[in-house]
């Protein structure tokens, strides 16, 4: 995914704060699309209310049940950690 692909998806969706979640390294679609997929884009319900998360988002790592992402915007979460991918929502 490209900057400008990240801003439209972005500017066609709520206005919400921005969370990035990527197994705690940065994640660089030119590097780890081969290993951990596309970057994906989803809606993150949180204690703060909702944020737009941005990543390798994965159920396992988001840290449920406080945090859990209730929609994908772009993509699928994969379950866990091994790029098993499912519907979360």
């Amino acid at each position: 995914m490209t900057s400008h692909e990240l801003a439209r998806v972005l500017l066609s969706n709520p206005d919400l704060p921005v969370a990035t979640h990527a197994h705690n390294h940065t994640y660089m679609s030119g590097i780890h699309a081969r290993t951990h997929g596309a970057l994906k884009v989803g809606i993150l319900e949180t204690y703060g209310g909702q944020h737009v998360v941005i990543g390798d988002i994965s159920k396992k790592n988001i840290n449920p049940p406080n945090w859990y992402v209730s929609e994908m915007i772009v993509g699928d979460a994969a379950v866990g950690w091994s790029g098993d991918v499912r519907r979360l929502v």
